[in-house]
């Protein structure tokens, strides 16, 4: 069990309910029409993008006996961006027996942004749903719509729910929401959550909303952690905070390509702020180190290098397997 410094917060929260009793599933209009043949309209609907479709695609997201047909009404509905179906999508989130059907809508009110009534229409299926899937998604939706007054239910999920793409999404969602509140309990899942997903994500959020405090958290992290995404994304945090020059130069030493590349790219983009028709010697430490990691055993790098030459003027000439400077 995850220790936790929020804890007097978190009790502040009642524990999930149980599941709604959803209502039967309405009779499909037209049911003389197949399952195929109805799938087989809704994907000709979204091919051709035909929004004089969407009457019908909401009386098939509404009624249709089908979960598939439903499901896939609403996927349509939200291709064809159909902002006015507000009360379609909100009535199939908290009243449709299928998981399937409610991780669709909640995904429409996310995607389309569309702005529920009560904060609850979410937070309450995020807190109570029984699919692990609906409730990542109403945490996704959450932070698509801005809603900050689901901090808190955000904060909750991530330290609470069971399912590690519903803690990873609300960790998510907090990062969109710039939720600095919530820095305590996101450094406990990036120590302690048994989900490397769930930590990366957190990780990444506190790069959003507390870098510089975090700083000894991503400095622990890229020196332990077993994870290569967890230690990237650590390495990412430590460019973000005030010792970002610092973070560059160990991680061109780095042995992980990918922190090398990450560090590559922060280090030329510096480079590109100098001043229009700064000219960088042969000599100076800039080119010389470019040169180098045109020999690094990684492509991607060498190739970077190349690039970041060529746009300060140089010219680079292909050495075996590897790149040289053109002095010629």
């Amino acid at each position: 069990m995850r220790t936790l410094p929020a804890l007097a917060f978190l009790l502040a929260f009642p524990a999930a309910g149980p599941a709604f009793a959803a209502p039967a599933a309405q009779p499909a209009a037209g049911g003389e029409v197949s399952l195929a043949e109805r799938l087989s309209e809704i994907e000709r609907i979204m091919w051709e993008r035909d929004a004089q479709s969407i009457p019908a695609l909401r009386e098939q997201a509404s009624k249709d006996a089908d979960e598939k047909v439903r499901a896939r009404a609403l996927g349509a509905l939200t291709l064809l961006w159909d902002t006015g179906a507000r009360m379609v999508y909100l009535e199939r989130l908290s009243s449709d027996p299928s998981p399937r059907v409610r991780r669709a809508a909640a995904d429409a009110i996310g995607t389309l942004g569309i702005p529920p009534d009560r904060i609850d229409r979410l937070s309450g299926p995020l807190q109570k749903d029984t699919d692990p899937m609906v409730r990542a998604e109403c945490a996704r939706a959450l932070g698509k719509l801005g809603s900050r007054a689901a901090v808190g239910i955000l904060m909750y999920a991530v330290a609470i729910d069971p399912s590690p793409e519903v803690r990873s999404l609300a960790a998510e969602a907090l990062s969109r929401l710039r939720a600095a509140e919530a820095e305590a309990i996101l450094t406990t899942s990036a120590r302690q959550d048994r989900s490397p997903m769930v930590r990366v994500q957190a990780v990444r959020a506190l790069a959003e909303v507390a870098p510089g405090s975090s700083l000894p958290l991503f400095r622990d992290l890229w020196k332990e952690a077993a994870d290569p995404e967890l230690r990237l994304e650590a390495y990412r945090g430590l460019l973000r905070t005030a010792e970002g020059t610092r973070w560059i130069e160990e991680g061109l030493r780095d042995a992980d390509v990918s922190i090398r590349f990450s560090a590559l790219r922060a280090w030329t983009s510096r480079l590109a702020t100098a001043p229009p028709g700064t000219r960088f010697s042969r000599t100076s430490t800039d080119v010389v180190r470019l040169e180098t990691l045109l020999k690094d055993p990684a492509r991607g790098i060498r190739e970077f290098s190349r690039q970041a030459l060529e746009k300060l003027g140089y010219k680079v000439r292909p050495d075996g397997f590897a790149y040289t400077i053109d002095d010629r």
